[in-house]
């Protein structure tokens, strides 16, 4: 009988330890979860303070913003890692790179996108009435309202298409189920519920550049109908003068409305 009790008091110890043991894995467990959860959230934030840089540009003044901010939003995303954590890398932090990485390469693209399009608008020189009759600049119009179409698609659903981004790279990644789910729940209070779409308005923007679209095929449809006298238009039809004025006053008017638009892709 004597013999028994070490054997008990030996079994009472391992289980002590065992369920230390678990508890302490528990913890470290739940540590690296939320440690993977605050990288992947601090990247999608880096992305979205990319666009709020771009979308506050003034595409006039500084059209290669795309490019510098670009190799930024790299150098930014690289450099988090090492300010979140210090140790040896684990399952889930190995996944949290991959989406960080992926995600940034997305971002990118998304901007480009949007902007490149806008950049090539903010170029007085495809608009200038000088060049009416230039095939070569007919073809830059065409290209750049055909992107800034595509542009305002892209920008109108950043926000929705960026979620989905997310959960697509989520449910492909290397990311514990559990870490996962942490995810989801601080981009949804650090990310979508502070930001939100702002007033961007496609139909405006859309609007705008079908009167652009007509205005320039107005004049190449009929090339020997008009010429630039003293930097303005003459028409020697007066219902053609009469369409061509009405659409170019409504594009004068309508320029500033249609670049204030892209500055409230997503706000606050």
């Amino acid at each position: 009988m004597k013999k028994i009790y070490p054997l008990i008091a030996l079994v009472i110890v391992l289980a002590i330890a065992g369920l230390y043991g678990l508890d302490h894995y528990r913890k470290v467990r739940e540590q690296q979860q939320a440690t993977t959860a605050h990288l992947i959230t601090r990247c999608v934030n880096q992305g979205l303070l990319s666009l709020f840089v771009l979308q506050a540009n003034d595409w006039n003044k500084e059209p290669k913003l795309l490019v510098t901010e670009t190799q930024r939003l790299r150098e930014r995303v690289a450099a988090l890692p090492d300010a979140v954590y210090e140790g040896k890398p684990y399952a889930d932090w190995q996944g949290a790179l991959e989406v960080c990485d992926r995600l940034t390469v997305n971002s990118n693209r998304q901007h480009k996108t949007i902007f490149r399009a806008l950049a090539e608008m903010a170029k007085k020189e495809i608009w200038d009435l000088d060049t009416a009759k230039s095939e070569p600049f007919q073809e830059r119009r065409k290209k750049a309202i055909y992107r800034s179409k595509v542009a305002a698609e892209a920008a109108d659903r950043y926000l929705d298409d960026l979620q989905s981004d997310i959960k697509r790279l989520l449910d492909v990644s290397r990311v514990s189920p559990e870490a996962r789910a942490l995810t989801d729940q601080q981009l949804q209070e650090h990310i979508f519920q502070k930001y939100r779409k702002g007033r961007f308005s496609k139909h405006r923007v859309l609007q705008y550049l079908e009167r652009q679209e007509a205005f320039y095929q107005l004049l190449t449809d009929n090339p020997k109908g008009f010429t630039l006298r003293g930097g303005s238009l003459y028409f020697y039809n007066t219902k053609l003068h009469r369409k061509a004025d009405d659409l170019n006053r409504s594009l004068l008017h309508g320029e500033a409305d249609f670049f204030a638009n892209w500055r409230q892709i997503v706000e606050q």
